[in-house]
């Protein structure tokens, strides 16, 4: 986990943190940090044998006024933070929250600030956090620039197109070059030790013609026992390409837009899935 995460979070918040964590003697917060990071470095690789303790469940009737809080609600309540303007809200509203282009008050320059529900534990949000900030290392995704536990967002480089909206441009048609960026930012994850593990299309952005992976959300670091329960030490190389050529599949795009990424599935999965 990246140490300048915690560094910049109130010494408030991360204990918060520390008493939904059970972390409880530390003297400071250097040594509060140093204790958090252990503790995920020591329990992420065996996360179903230790479970965190949970906060009391909410109401299905206070879920449900969640899930119909308007977008204009969720603008209002990030409009309190101290950080940054609310331009407009980027895409379509997602199961955990809601994306916005935002500009930093105190230099002007924009990012999207990806928000989450109050329901979303500080553990996920650092998980998710720290797996792209890994992959961003490898340049594939947006580097993390802020993350807040307070108001429960993060904030990310901002990037241009969907590439959903350019394949329509294209007739539906992904380029050769195109799958081949896909296919290096597959082995990049891996070489980043980052198992994305969502293919969907959605995923994709482009920023000056190059493409980026998003949302890391379900994303889990690689280790021996994910390994061993995937069958593979390269997830993203074996499982992202299948998953990625079978939902082009699924919406019927031209066997142009994935031959290129189909010539790295094996011929057992080709046989398999029809492809």
């Amino acid at each position: 986990m990246d140490y300048s995460f915690f560094e910049k979070q109130n010494y408030l918040h991360l204990k918060e943190l520390a008493d939904e964590l059970e972390i409880k003697e530390y003297k400071n917060k250097k040594d509060l940090i140093s204790l958090i990071i252990l503790f995920y470095n020591k329990y992420e690789k065996i996360d179903d044998k230790y479970k965190l303790p949970r906060k009391s469940s909410v109401s299905s009737h206070k879920e449900n006024e969640e899930e119909q809080n308007s977008v204009k609600e969720k603008e209002e309540e990030n409009k309190s933070n101290q950080k940054y303007n609310i331009i407009k809200q980027l895409g379509d509203a997602g199961k955990e929250g809601i994306t916005f282009l935002v500009e930093r008050k105190k230099d002007k320059k924009e990012f999207a600030m990806k928000t989450f529900k109050k329901t979303k534990s500080k553990k996920n949000i650092l998980h998710e956090a720290n797996c792209q900030n890994m992959a961003s290392k490898t340049g594939i995704c947006p580097k993390v620039i802020d993350i807040d536990l307070e108001n429960n967002f993060i904030v990310m480089e901002r990037l241009e197109n969907h590439l959903y909206e350019v394949m329509k441009k294209q007739n539906g048609i992904l380029t050769k070059s195109q799958q081949q960026q896909i296919y290096n930012i597959f082995k990049k994850l891996d070489d980043a030790n980052v198992f994305h593990a969502d293919s969907n299309i959605l995923n994709y952005m482009f920023k000056d013609d190059k493409l980026f992976i998003i949302d890391f959300g379900m994303s889990k670091i690689i280790d021996e026992k994910l390994k061993k329960k995937l069958k593979t030490a390269h997830p993203n190389k074996n499982l992202m390409t299948l998953g990625f050529v079978l939902k082009l599949k699924e919406l019927k795009c031209p066997d142009i837009s994935y031959s290129h990424l189909a010539s790295y599935i094996s011929k057992e999965d080709k046989l398999k899935y029809g492809i």
